[in-house]
């Protein structure tokens, strides 16, 4: 009895099924694999590395996948490990960003303690006054003139 090389299994292979299973080979008519799109979008690299073995283990001996697809498999998990990779680096910059933005503001603010600015309040009036200190409030740093805090961005001007 042959063994269909394509993977399309009636029984889930560690809880993928048949039809993930069948879409990551390609086996899947265009209606079923747009089904299992949503499913394929949570496979990993194990997933994957884990179809490619099966795939192996039960190929057909007297007709076996052929190199160029196997390559082809092969440069596709490649691909995806990379884009993980580059996923993860990603976020780390953000990150990374993000914290070196915040640092900015407050260091800044911390800078115009003593400075005599001009800032606009909430109704639209420009306020002179002396910066006396520098709070925090949700994340941003905001400056207090005559005894009221304003968020840096309504810095208008500097004396």
């Amino acid at each position: 009895m042959a063994v269909n090389p394509t993977l399309s299994l009636s029984a889930p292979v560690n809880g993928l099924s048949s039809a993930q299973t069948a879409a990551q080979s390609g086996t899947t008519s265009s209606s079923s694999a747009s089904a299992s799109q949503t499913g394929m979008n949570s496979l990993n690299e194990n997933d994957f590395m884990q179809l490619l073995v099966t795939q192996l283990q039960n190929q057909d001996p007297l007709n076996p996948v052929d190199n160029t697809q196997m390559l082809a498999q092969l440069a596709q998990f490649s691909a995806l490990e990379e884009m993980t990779q580059v996923a993860q680096t990603d976020a780390q910059v953000l990150s990374a960003v993000q914290n070196l933005e915040s640092e900015m503001s407050l260091l800044m603010a911390h800078s115009l303690i003593g400075a005599s600015v001009t800032v606009q309040d909430a109704s639209g009036n420009q306020v002179q006054g002396t910066v006396s200190s520098v709070t925090m409030n949700q994340g941003t740093p905001q400056i207090v003139v005559n005894g009221t805090s304003y968020p840096l961005t309504q810095v208008v001007g500097m004396a």
